[in-house]
């Protein structure tokens, strides 16, 4: 039984999980450096085993706020940074290692890395999204297009029998006025 434990154990040790790591390069850094400090972050990775599955080479962008870092004493906010982010596989045994090490990577202004599925739920997500809201749209714009073409065939036919109503009472009011002027002619 024991034996049975320690290889049920083994083989859960040597599975690799799905880990992506979403980061901010400080934004000093010159734009040709970012490439070259990108590649070293990805050496971090495949130095303890990982394997990649998807990334995105860090870009620029404006912070919604701002975040500061503390450099030999000095306090500084950051208003930008060059975002990116990596999708591999490892052994989990290797992950607090190599957290230590990003954490220890002179140009990261922050990261998170979490665990994650393999497959790419970002795009599947979005796709679904705009599907569901094109489709809806569409079923919205039929549904009103209907009830404007019931509202306008609906006023229509009042119209049409208000004006209806309207023209047989004038011609009443001309017959009868007509008979008046007859009865009075003959008097």
């Amino acid at each position: 039984m024991a034996k049975k434990v320690e290889l049920i154990q083994e083989d859960q040790q040597l599975e690799n999980r799905v880990y992506e790591l979403g980061f901010h390069f400080i934004p000093t850094i010159a734009e040709d450096e970012v490439a070259v400090q990108f590649s070293h972050l990805k050496s971090l990775i495949e130095k303890r085993g990982g394997q990649f599955i998807a990334e995105e080479m860090p870009k620029f962008k404006n912070l919604a706020y701002p975040i500061s870092t503390t450099n030999k004493g000095q306090k500084k906010n950051h208003l930008a940074s060059y975002f990116g982010w990596v999708k591999f596989e490892i052994n989990p045994e290797e992950v607090i290692a190599l957290e230590k090490e990003i954490k220890a990577f002179a140009t990261m202004l922050r990261f998170l890395l979490i665990k994650t599925v393999k497959e790419n739920t970002f795009l599947g997500a979005v796709a679904e999204i705009k599907a569901d809201s094109s489709r809806a749209v569409k079923a919205a714009d039929e549904v009103a297009e209907s009830v404007i073409s019931e509202e306008v065939a609906t006023a229509v036919e009042a119209s049409d029998a208000t004006s209806n109503e309207a023209i047989a009472e004038a011609v009443a009011e001309e017959v009868i006025d007509t008979e008046k002027v007859g009865d009075i002619a003959t008097e």
